[in-house]
C-alpha cells in the first residue's frame, strides 16, 4: 500500500473521530475527551458513542424523579461562572424578587462529569461556585442544583420536571466552544416551553 493511501486512510480515520466528538458535544458530553478518543479510535468510536448515549437515556428514564411540589413563582437560574450569568440572576431578583417563591441556581456539567471518577472534582468545584453565588444573594429560599448534559436541554428538562415558571440565563457564557455551537441563551429562547429571561451584559 502506498504512502498516499495510508495518509488518506489516516485522514479519514481521524475525521470520523472528530465528527463523533462534535456529535457527542452537541448531546451533552465532554468534547475534548471525545476528540482524543475519536482521533485514536476513529470509526471504532461510533459504537462506543452510540452505546454511551443509549445508556444515558436509559438511566434518565429509570430515574423518573417526580416533580417537586412548589407554589408561586419559581425561578431557575443557569450559572456558568461568567459575569453575564450572575448579572442575569441579580437583575431577575431585582425585577421579580417579591413575586418569587424560590430560586434554584444550577450549573450544567457534561454527562462524562457525572459518570466518571475524574468528574467528581468538576462537581465539587461547581458546587463551590454555586455556594459562593448563593451567599451573595438577598432572597430565599435558594436551592443549588447540578445538572448534566447539553446546557439548554438540561435546563429545560429540569424546569419542566420541577414546575419552574422562569429560566434565567446570561446573554453570553464563558465557554470557548459557544461561538461554534451557538448561544445557550439563543437556543433556550427558541425552544424552551418555559419563559426565558435573558439578562443584560454587565456594565
Amino acid at each position: 500500500m502506498s504512502t498516499r493511501s495510508l495518509l488518506l486512510i489516516a485522514a479519514i480515520w481521524v475525521t470520523i473521530g472528530v465528527i463523533v466528538a462534535f456529535t457527542m458535544r452537541r448531546r451533552g458530553h465532554d468534547f475534548y475527551a471525545w476528540l482524543v478518543m475519536g482521533a485514536i479510535l476513529g470509526p471504532l468510536s461510533i459504537p462506543l458513542a452510540v452505546s454511551r448515549d443509549i445508556d444515558r437515556h436509559r438511566a434518565g428514564a429509570q430515574e423518573g424523579a417526580p416533580a417537586p411540589v412548589h407554589e408561586g413563582f419559581d425561578v431557575l437560574a443557569g450559572i456558568d461562572g461568567s459575569d453575564e450569568s450572575l448579572e442575569a440572576l441579580v437583575s431577575a431578583i431585582r425585577m421579580f424578587g417579591s413575586q418569587t417563591s424560590s430560586v434554584t441556581v444550577a450549573t450544567v456539567l457534561t454527562y462524562d462529569d457525572e459518570s466518571s471518577p475524574a468528574g467528581l472534582e468538576a462537581q465539587i468545584e461547581a458546587e463551590k461556585m454555586l455556594e459562593e453565588v448563593v451567599r451573595g444573594l438577598r432572597v430565599g429560599p435558594v436551592h443549588i442544583k447540578l445538572l448534566f448534559g447539553r446546557p439548554d436541554d438540561a435546563l429545560i428538562d429540569y424546569a419542566n420536571a420541577a414546575g419552574i415558571e422562569l429560566i434565567v440565563v446570561g446573554a453570553r457564557g464563558h465557554h470557548a466552544t459557544e461561538a461554534m455551537f451557538g448561544s445557550v441563551a439563543g437556543r433556550l429562547v427558541g425552544h424552551s416551553p418555559v419563559p426565558v429571561f435573558v439578562g443584560p451584559s454587565p456594565s
